[in-house]
């Protein structure tokens, strides 16, 4: 009967022992349990962060875009009036080239003619009696 209590105080030991290692085992695991959950909500918060700055990024990116078709159309609207506006002095420019041109072969037709008229009159006045004579 000895013998079976020191079987049973033996088992019981064992037992004993075997709990204890279950028991370390299972805080080790609730330790490792509750890091990893601490990893977890660290790793969700990155997460919340990362997708919080893309759609900053992204608003950011859209309101960019908008302002660039918004300053090329301004940009194209701006050329296209320059454009008009240099045609316009352009062909004010021809036009005052034609009527300078115009001006000055009128300037030198009158010039001939006052010339032609000139040498008339001395002539006239050459042969009129009394008239100086050289």
């Amino acid at each position: 009967m000895l013998q079976d209590l020191d079987s049973l105080a033996a088992r019981i030991g064992q037992m004993v022992q075997f709990t204890r290692q279950l028991q370390n085992e299972r805080a080790a695991l609730q330790a490792r349990l509750k890091s990893m959950e601490q990893e977890r909500d660290a790793l969700r918060d990155q997460l919340q962060r990362r997708e919080a700055d893309y759609v900053s990024v992204s608003e950011n990116m859209a309101a960019h875009e908008a302002q660039v078709r918004t300053l090329q159309a301004e940009a194209g609207a701006a050329q296209a009036s320059l454009q008009n506006e240099a045609a316009h002095y352009k062909a004010e420019y021809q036009t005052a080239q034609q009527r300078l041109a115009a001006s000055q072969a009128d300037t030198s037709r009158l010039r001939l003619v006052a010339n032609k008229a000139k040498e008339q009159i001395d002539s006239i006045l050459v042969r009129l009696p009394g008239a100086p004579q050289e």
